[in-house]
């Protein structure tokens, strides 16, 4: 991070101090400790570069390693479990691969940016099939995919069509919405996309500042956030995560904080790791488990790194 972003990190966590001792309470202007457990940065067959998104499921993180043209799955230590592909454009290989999704039977999906895909793999990691996306007859870059687990349906955002697009598990199109703009229910770049506890869809719109939730059938819930350095405010959000209990949280990669909302959009907390010599760095995919584990890609510091919510 340059100096700019190391300026506006610091004037956001002042405020929060300064908030929380002029009376306002906890709740709307909080710092919370998360404690460093460990790094990945390597995997069997080389480091990791330009690391993008990361899951959790059962017992594994799925790492996409961008730079490198793979998906990499740890164990929970992380341990290297196995590897996915390589440069291409056959199946099983990736070209500029960002963000993955994983269903409740552990099937992988990744959205293959480059070849203008989603390609899905069983648990062992074999190749089953992929999804072509396109609008209108164009080939659209995809971003991110997240599964329901209600309904198996399969949400990608596009990048360049500034939508949400909706497959079934035939690879069939539902249906879509969005569009090109500022206004309630539209985007401008949506990245990560998230489904919450309640089943309802988290998307980053990223020029646009803000997390918007759908329902899943596209009907707008609310938005989270607005541009800005101050608690609740955000800058550059990229990723965007649910625990089990419907907090929602969010990473800003040019302010390298994750901030926390409820489920009603209302800002909770920052989360800051208890030693300054794990600060964050450009934070984009993150994942929350079920231990209050949170896993997030520091994109250029190309390591995963994993810590405990106090």
């Amino acid at each position: 991070m340059g100096i700019a972003g190391r300026y506006l990190c610091a004037v956001l966590l002042a405020t929060l101090s300064c908030l929380h001792h002029s009376g306002v309470t906890a709740a709307q202007a909080a710092i919370v400790n998360i404690s460093h457990l460990f790094d990945i940065t390597d995997s069997s067959i080389g480091s990791l570069t330009l690391p993008t998104d990361v899951e959790f499921f059962g017992s594994h993180i799925y790492v996409v390693d961008r730079g490198n043209n793979r998906l990499v799955v740890f164990s929970e230590d992380g341990k290297t479990h196995f590897t996915i592909g390589q440069e291409g454009q056959g199946k099983g290989e990736f070209q500029d691969p960002v963000g993955l999704g994983i269903d409740s039977n552990g099937q992988i999906y990744v959205a293959d940016s480059g070849n203008h895909r989603v390609q899905i793999f069983n648990a062992k990691g074999k190749y089953s099939g992929e999804i072509a996306i396109s609008n209108n007859g164009r080939p659209i870059r995809p971003i991110d995919v997240a599964v329901d687990a209600k309904t198996n349906n399969i949400f990608v955002t596009g990048n360049e069509s500034h939508n949400v697009m909706v497959f079934d598990q035939n690879g069939r199109k539902l249906r879509e919405w969005g569009g090109n703009g500022a206004e309630t229910g539209k985007f401008r770049y949506p990245a990560t996309i998230s489904v919450t506890s309640n089943f309802d869809i988290a998307v980053v719109d990223v020029f646009n500042t803000r997390v918007q939730l759908f329902q899943a059938d596209g009907n707008f819930l609310i938005a989270i956030g607005e541009w800005g350095i101050l608690p609740g405010q955000l800058f550059r959000p990229k990723g965007v995560a649910a625990d089990r209990q419907g907090l929602i949280y969010v990473s800003d990669s040019y302010m390298n904080v994750i901030q926390v909302f409820n489920d009603s959009g209302k800002f909770q907390h920052v989360l800051k790791p208890n030693n300054p010599k794990h600060d964050l760095v450009t934070p984009s995919g993150i994942a929350v488990a079920g231990n209050n584990r949170l896993y997030i890609a520091e994109m250029l510091k190309h390591r995963i790194s994993v810590y405990q919510i106090n």
